[in-house]
């Protein structure tokens, strides 16, 4: 056998293991796509339970307010529900969201989340007036530092929306789409509709 051929083995190893020790995010702190699709729920969720009861705001801060989350913890909420009024009428939402150890829950799966940096949450609403056709169209961006039993990482998302809402039957057709923690996904958006329809 030659000197070569005897060094392969040796030498293929030692390559594996250069190329494995560059890798930034070990796999068992990932999030799975299910456990990705839970935390933005649960963001969702607690987003909604704080717009909707006045009790959980427990202060203000430099641009917004301090909301405690149902859970455990807090977030700070900046932003604002806007109103447009003409041939096209348009009622927004813009409000960045900033946890500080807030416990949010979704399809059975608890995290606790602080900023990473933060989740912007963004959502227009057009009607026009001559047809009565309306659009809806948002993004999720930004991103949030979770833990989750033993495991704990940061989840990136960018996310955009493209709806249609069906106003008799209250449903509404359409899709979140982009990247969620690492994972290319497309999200049902009645799943996600922080506000009723």
């Amino acid at each position: 056998m030659s000197l070569a051929r005897s060094l392969m083995p040796g030498l293929a190893l030692t390559l594996f293991l250069a190329a494995c020790e560059g890798d930034p995010v070990e796999p068992e702190n990932q999030l799975s796509e299910e456990e990705a699709v839970a935390l933005l729920k649960g963001a969702g969720l607690t987003l909604a339970q704080v717009l909707e009861d006045s009790t959980l705001i427990v202060g203000g801060s430099e641009n917004g307010l301090v909301a405690r989350c149902p859970l455990g913890g807090q977030a700070e909420l900046v932003g604002a529900f806007t109103e447009e009024t003409g041939d096209t009428a348009r009622l927004g939402a813009d409000f960045l969201i900033t946890p500080r150890e807030c416990v949010i829950a979704a399809d059975g799966i608890q995290f606790t989340t602080d900023p990473g940096p933060a989740l912007r949450y963004q959502l227009l609403v057009e009607i026009i007036a001559a047809t009565f056709e309306f659009n809806i169209s948002g993004m999720i961006t930004g991103g949030v530092d979770w833990t989750l039993d033993d495991r704990s990482g940061n989840c990136a998302m960018n996310l955009t929306l493209e709806a249609v809402p069906d106003l008799v039957n209250e449903t509404l057709t359409g899709a979140y789409k982009g990247m969620l923690c690492g994972h290319e996904v497309e999200i049902d958006a009645a799943a996600l509709l922080v506000v009723d329809l």
